[in-house]
């Protein structure tokens, strides 16, 4: 991963570090400071609500009790009760009702058959057992569900057993919840009837909310304990806590709102981030990128370059420092190439004071022979010459051969060229007669290669270069070959021809790998060291490159580059 990316990466955490700290801490704390609210506000209603069950309780209570002095001491009644006056005594609990601000009064015979009914005149003569059952928790408060003309509705009830003149009937006085008062009326507030914990609830009054996530009850509040009549079967009478449960919609607003808020804040600081950051970033990292450049060239050699300025201030300082490095590179690669040149000039001024030395004493040796054959007379010296003129002439010879040799690996002479084909194609045929096992091939042919090099140095790199790659493939384990290219090419716009010479020998190891190039360097007991230093020179004295690649166990390649020169 880059370092631009790294950075941009890190500058949008950064950012939102702190804005998501701030907004869920904000968030918890308008979270819970409205519900604590909420929850005073509910538990204060809740309060209310429970007065309001005791007090709907007592005015049951109270209608009960006088609906009982109607049938038991009004003698119209009592006798329309004995003698099964009907319309009389549907008339008689319609008034009762209407004056005492009841929605359902019952009257029953002892089986259950309804003989009046206030809030439903055509209920009379119907068969209801499980009204009558009310009647067996006398003064107990039931919650049950009665036939309305719209439709069914819970009602709170209460009734009672009363003999009227010897005939016994059961009373029952009720009222809607919200009527008494006893059931909330806010949208967001419901009255849940539970049998115990873990049985589940009923709702009683309100909206249903337990089957939807997005708004449950938030809260709740148990208001009192009744009976609950038709919860499993109609006949049972069970008893319940009853619930206030709410939620708060202000408070869900209120969230998903603050989310928003916070995920748009979060976008906007990742963009903000990510502009600030590339724009940090590429700040910070071109000066690097200079350096980096600069360097690359001092990697390839560049020597002659020099990192710049223009960053910020350490990075000022640090170029200042690495310009300080590399002018110490240049002092030394100056005085190595002055130490090379010396222990160069010193070896091959020894090796050439050796050679002639070998040949002038042979040569004095036969001048001091002569010399005291001339004392001797004419006969004596011809006798003499003859007998050393052998010795003379090769000792001559070597010295002119010495000569030849060191000649070859001076400088051209300016302005030569030569065909590269013709030599390679001269070199791979002198090659031919290896041991087996080991090969030169290559295909030369094709459009005359001219290159600025007499032919003498070119012949002389190129066989050293092929000389050196047989006395690797030589140490290899398989069949050895040595593979001679020439490709045409462009470089820097200049026209150029490439010799590339590969084996597959055992290749050169990476620690000796930098010195091949040296002068008298050598891996091989009978190396000189020289073949491949004296085409190094040979090359560059005429502005050519010479390149060695190399893979240990799969072979060495070197490429040649010279400039081409026009057909002579």
């Amino acid at each position: 991963m880059s370092f631009r990316r790294r950075l941009v990466i890190a500058g949008v955490v950064a950012a939102w570090i702190p804005v998501l700290f701030l907004g869920l801490f904000v968030r918890h704390a308008g979270v819970r400071r409205l519900t604590d609210a909420n929850e005073r506000r509910m538990q204060e209603r809740g309060d209310r609500l429970a007065g309001s069950w005791v007090q709907g309780a007592a005015f049951l209570e109270d209608r009960l009790d006088a609906l009982r002095l109607l049938l038991v001491e009004n003698n119209t009644t009592r006798i329309a009760v004995r003698l099964g006056q009907d319309a009389v005594l549907r008339e008689t609990v319609a008034r009762f009702a209407s004056s005492s601000g009841l929605g359902v009064t019952y009257v029953l015979d002892s089986t259950g058959t309804i003989l009046a009914a206030s809030h439903f005149p055509g209920d009379a003569g119907r068969h209801d057992p499980a009204l009558a059952v009310l009647a067996d928790r006398e003064a107990a408060p039931v919650l049950t569900r009665v036939s309305l003309p719209a439709s069914d509705r819970v009602v709170l009830a209460l009734a009672g057993r009363f003999d009227v003149g010897g005939v016994e009937v059961v009373g029952i006085v009720g009222e809607e919840l919200a009527a008494l008062g006893v059931a909330p009326v806010s949208g967001n507030v419901s009255l849940l009837a539970e049998e115990g914990e873990g049985a589940g609830a009923v709702l009683v009054a309100g909206p249903d909310r337990a089957g939807d996530a997005a708004s449950a009850y938030g809260g709740r509040r148990r208001v009192g304990r009744v009976l609950w009549q038709g919860r499993a079967d109609a006949a049972d009478l069970v008893p319940v806590d009853l619930v206030m449960t709410w939620d708060d919609p202000l408070l869900a607003d209120m969230v998903r709102s603050f989310d928003r808020v916070l995920l748009l804040s979060l976008l906007a600081a990742a963009l903000m981030a990510v502009v600030l950051g590339r724009l940090l970033a590429q700040r910070l990292s071109d000066p690097v990128e200079r350096l980096t450049a600069t360097a690359r060239r001092v990697h390839l050699g560049r020597l002659d370059t020099a990192f710049g300025r223009g960053g910020a201030r350490e990075l000022d300082r640090l170029g200042f420092f690495l310009n300080g490095m590399l002018q110490r590179i240049r002092d030394g690669v100056v005085h190595v190439r002055e130490a090379e040149k010396r222990a160069t000039v010193g070896e091959v001024a020894r090796q050439v004071n050796h050679d002639v030395r070998n040949g002038l004493v042979p040569i004095r040796n036969v001048v001091s022979h002569l010399a005291e054959a001339h004392r001797g007379g004419p006969d004596e010296l011809a006798g003499v010459f003859g007998a050393r003129e052998p010795t003379l002439t090769a000792s001559l010879d070597y010295l002119g051969d010495l000569a030849d040799q060191y000649r070859a690996v001076a400088a051209h002479g300016a302005g030569d060229r030569s065909e590269l084909r013709e030599v390679v194609r001269s070199v791979i045929e002198a090659s031919q007669g290896l041991p087996d096992g080991i090969r030169v091939t290559g295909d030369p042919g094709g459009e005359p290669a001219w290159v600025e090099m007499d032919g003498l140095s070119l012949r002389r790199v190129v066989e050293n270069i092929v000389t050196n790659a047989v006395a690797a493939v030589g140490e290899a384990e398989v069949a050895g070959e040595v593979r001679v290219s020439i490709k045409a090419e462009t470089r820097s716009g200049q026209p150029c021809h490439r010799l590339t010479v590969s084996d597959n020998g055992p290749g050169v190891p990476p620690e000796i790998r930098a010195r091949v190039f040296e002068p008298f360097f050598t891996t091989r007991e009978a190396g000189t060291g020289l073949g491949l230093a004296i085409a190094r020179r040979l090359v560059r004295d005429v502005g050519g490159e010479i390149l060695l690649e190399s893979e240990e166990g799969r072979g060495t390649r070197v490429d040649v580059i010279l400039k081409a020169a026009q057909e002579a």
